[in-house]
């Protein structure tokens, strides 16, 4: 029976037959209730021009639709009866500029995509294809059969061969095999891959009973169909190029697979020669091991090889500068007349920072004949480890010098005054300014002081505000991942329109419900809280300083600036926004606290006084009295506060931590593993007592502490920029922000613009001794794979320890947790004290590896000889004596061989008779 629906879509297909016209709610009408076919059959009738004229509503309910998928019950449901339907429309409609726009096509399931162009005949197939193949391999699957239809040509970017390398995007059928023997395998030594597309990503990750690329492609050689030769010749040139080593290692893996013979190595010969320059230190070590295996059957020539070995004696892997020095001496023994040329190579094996190798080279030298190079070496004598510095002045016929100073100059890092703007020119101009750039909190701040005092001032004039109004909207629109970055966007909107910040978020949230502007529980939802009362403000006129700007370098707010910013408020009448006062309750210095009896007329200025250690009756506020007992010293329980939190909240539990209840936080470490033992990772948590179970957009203005893993890391924020001025949220104590930064650590992660970094900016602040929590986050950051972070950890560490804030009786505890989990080599925190040393603070690093010499022969760490080779190294230079009696006893029972037992005994060497 025909339904009152289906007339109505006959109706609106005969009103197109008899008029060629039809309006933009009658066709939105037709596509949402229909079903993708009938959709798709009516629309090809239409020709493409007539189709495109209804392209910006159907993407606009395209949109919609999307957001309704993303969000689910946050928003209403646009009245759609087949969503593929709509999907279908916007291919029909739209151009190839406005498909290229979405951030993913619209891909129908259930009509195959071939029968949908075929049908509908666009002229945008090419270009829309090659599009998103290029920023998305995986749709390489989905749109292959256009071309092998005939219906597009195949497009011949690296994104083709990145499909090879790609687990997702089924190239790796047998149906691929034509066009990889046709060519597309030689490109596979061309084109180097990226995140998780590469060769080397592909065969590291191989899914149960798949053959890896490396194996395929040499059973194809030993099949007889790819050139072996040419597969050979390719790997090389594929090493040459210099890509990333994790990716360059499947090249060199790959040709060791193919096992050349000695006859295929010799034909290569200049070939291994050169790849001993690459910068690719692994690429170093595979050209020496062919390189050292044609030496040995006389098929390089001795010149050949002195002229080639330089860069691999100065390499910064061990074993390829030992390999290096044994080829130079082979050399010279092949040909004598060499060996004044192959002692002055040997020279440049110094610079290696390991005194073994350096051992090593002298000893090489001395076999030719040091009296050749003797006023070389004598370059070397302050630059060598301390332990063979004796050795080589003789050998250059110096006198022993000591090493040169190479302690950090220190200066003082005293707190410089944080100074406000002067003018509304000034104010707009730097609120412009961190709008494009807000890594600076101090400056974030300044930008919201300065629209506090001259926004008032800023509104009497609308073409001032122009600029900021325009860049405002652009930014809202694509802020980024920076939540701080789209507070100050929302806030500059409202302020540059002169209307309430409420009607913007309004305006962004396009009607939803529970609109999330910003990560859940972040900081930044109290910024933005806290600049919707200053705008407010703004709106009645008023002008007056923000009363959380801090006052100085170490973002602390001064108590004396605090209640003159006060009395400003209470001159003109007007009540301070409670977000913006507990925050500088946070920030509120120790000092300078005994001020007398305050008032107590307002519940701001109770809170205040209750902050400064005055009994007042608390509340009703919690925000605002939960920033007022953190702010208190000596903190001490107060139920009152708790029991403020207990009725709005629905409370259970009596406690709260940091809301009236002191919390304590340790660290925990632990080493986890897959089943197999193939891959471990570290674990950090920070567990705090007492447990917390509420959740609250009140809480983290006061970094209470929630359980849910999630919130840890959007509590801070993701960015740079976010982190930063997160850091200022409690300046006198910040080890509950430490806390953050331990448990959002990824210790392997390598990025461009690691916001991580963000987490160290307290120590290069004047402030506080470093605490517990502090001390485990230079811990953990030296040991970071990134070295953007790791150096610049190793120098806080340097830097506190000179400044007398960062002790080794806080540090080595919380080293020693991380260090005995076994969770990351110990080579890297070996590397870090080195650099702490490197950068003066070598009694620093002395007194933490000894202090870290206390555990059972079970559970010393794994290659720890490195680090007692460095102890002895920098007691060596100090001229210093082990004493320490645990230490003692710990190297006496160490187990194992090689180093460790090698640099137990020589520092055991450094110790008074009587204690060994």
């Amino acid at each position: 029976m025909e339904t009152n629906a289906d007339r109505a879509n006959t109706s609106l297909q005969l009103r197109w037959n008899w008029t060629g016209k039809m309006t933009e709610q009658e066709f939105l009408k037709f596509i949402s209730s229909n079903s993708a076919k009938k959709v798709l059959d009516w629309l090809a009738k239409i020709p493409a021009k007539e189709r495109h004229a209804y392209a910006k509503p159907t993407m606009t309910l395209f949109k919609k639709l999307d957001r309704y998928w993303n969000a689910g019950a946050d928003i209403s449901q646009p009245k759609v009866k087949d969503g593929e339907a709509i999907s279908v429309a916007v291919l029909a409609t739209s151009s190839q500029s406005e498909l290229t726009k979405l951030s993913f096509f619209p891909m129908p399931e259930k009509i195959p995509i071939e029968d949908i162009i075929r049908k509908l005949d666009p002229d945008w197939v090419q270009g829309v294809v090659e599009h998103f193949i290029e920023d998305h391999t995986f749709y390489i699957n989905r749109f292959q059969e256009l071309w092998k239809t005939g219906l597009c040509k195949r497009p011949e970017s690296d994104a083709i061969i990145l499909g090879y390398y790609s687990h997702w995007s089924g190239t790796r059928t047998e149906d691929s095999k034509s066009a990889l023997l046709d060519g597309d395998v030689w490109r596979f030594f061309e084109v180097e891959g990226g995140g998780e597309d590469s060769l080397a990503n592909h065969d590291k990750f191989l899914k149960s009973g798949q053959e890896s690329w490396a194996d395929r492609i040499k059973r194809y050689a030993d099949e007889g169909l790819l050139d072996r030769q040419r597969l050979l010749d390719a790997s090389l040139d594929a090493l040459d190029r210099d890509f990333a080593q994790y990716r360059a290692g499947w090249y060199s893996r790959f040709h060791v697979l193919m096992a050349p013979v000695s006859g295929e190595m010799a034909m290569r010969s200049d070939r291994y020669l050169r790849l001993l320059s690459s910068s690719i230190p692994p690429t170093v070590s595979f050209a020496l091991k062919h390189v050292q295996k044609l030496e040995k059957s006389g098929a390089i020539a001795a010149e050949e090889l002195l002229a080639a070995l330089e860069p691999a004696l100065q390499a910064r892997v061990k074993g390829t500068v030992t390999g290096a020095l044994k080829l130079l001496l082979s050399a010279a023994k092949r040909k004598p007349e060499l060996r004044q040329e192959a002692a002055a190579k040997m020279v440049l094996a110094l610079i290696f920072e390991d005194a073994g190798v350096q051992a090593k080279a002298l000893d090489a030298i001395e076999t030719l004949g040091a009296e050749s190079v003797s006023d070389e070496l004598a370059n070397y004598v302050d630059l060598v480890a301390p332990s063979v510095r004796s050795r080589i002045a003789e050998m250059a016929g110096v006198a022993f010098g000591t090493a040169p100073d190479t302690a950090l100059d220190i200066v003082p890092n005293e707190a410089q005054p944080i100074a406000a703007v002067t003018s509304p020119d000034e104010a707009l101009a730097l609120f412009l300014t961190v709008l494009e750039e807000p890594r600076d909190p101090f400056e974030v701040e300044r930008a919201i002081d300065g629209i506090s005092r001259f926004g008032a001032a800023l509104r009497l004039d609308d073409k001032t505000l122009s600029p900021l109004r325009k860049r405002a909207k652009q930014v809202c629109k694509s802020s980024g991942d920076s939540d701080i970055r789209y507070v100050l966007a929302l806030s500059g909107r409202a302020m540059a329109e002169s209307v309430p910040l409420a009607a913007i978020l309004a305006e962004e949230s396009d009607g939803q419900k529970n609109f999330r502007f910003l990560s859940e529980l972040s900081l930044q939802e109290h910024h933005l809280a806290r600049n919707a009362g200053v705008i407010e403000r703004v709106g009645d006129g008023a002008s007056l300083p923000l009363l959380a700007l801090p006052s100085e370098t170490s973002g602390l707010v001064h108590v004396a600036d605090l209640l003159a910013r006060i009395e400003c408020y209470r001159e003109q009448g007007i009540k301070p926004e409670p977000h913006d006062l507990a925050m500088a309750l946070m920030r509120l210095a120790p000092e300078g606290r005994d001020v007398g009896n305050l008032s107590l007329a307002t519940e701001a200025d109770r809170a205040i006084a209750y902050a400064l250690g005055q009994d007042v009756k608390v509340g009703p506020a919690p925000e605002l009295w939960g920033a007022a007992w953190r702010a208190r010293i000596p903190e001490q329980a107060d139920k009152a506060i708790t029991k403020l939190f207990k009725k709005p909240l629905k409370l259970k539990q009596d406690s709260v931590p940091e809301c009236g209840t002191p919390a304590t936080m340790e660290l925990q470490v632990e080493r986890k593993e897959t089943e197999d033992g193939s891959w471990h990772w570290l674990v950090v948590e920070v567990p705090v007592t007492p447990a917390n179970t509420m959740k609250s957009r009140a809480l983290p203005a006061l970094f209470c502490l929630p359980d849910q893993g999630y919130q840890y890391a959007t509590c801070c924020g993701y960015t740079f920029s976010d982190i930063a001025w997160a850091s200022l949220t409690r300046p006198a104590d910040p080890e509950p922000f430490f806390r953050v930064a331990l448990i959002g650590l990824d210790t392997w992660q390598k990025l461009s613009d690691n916001p991580t970094r963000a987490y160290l900016e307290p120590f290069f602040r004047p402030g506080p001794s470093v605490g517990p929590l502090g001390a485990a986050v230079l811990a953990c950051y030296v040991a970071c794979e990134d070295k953007s972070v790791s150096s610049l950890a190793i120098e806080a560490a340097a830097v506190l320890s000179a400044e007398g804030r960062l002790t080794t009786r806080v540090f080595v505890p919380e080293l020693k947790k991380v260090l005995m989990s076994n969770s990351l080599p110990t080579s890297r925190w070996t590397k870090a004290l080195k650099g702490v040393a490197d950068l003066g603070a070598s009694r620093f690093a002395i007194e933490t590896i000894v202090g870290l010499l206390d555990f059972a022969p079970e559970e010393t760490p794994r290659d720890i000889g490195g680090m007692l080779e460095l102890c002895f190294e920098l007691h060596v230079a100090q001229n210093a004596q082990l004493t320490n009696e645990r230490a003692i006893a710990c190297l006496r029972s160490i187990p194992g061989g090689g180093k460790t037992t090698r640099f137990s005994k020589k520092l055991l060497s450094l110790a008074k008779q009587d204690q060994v």
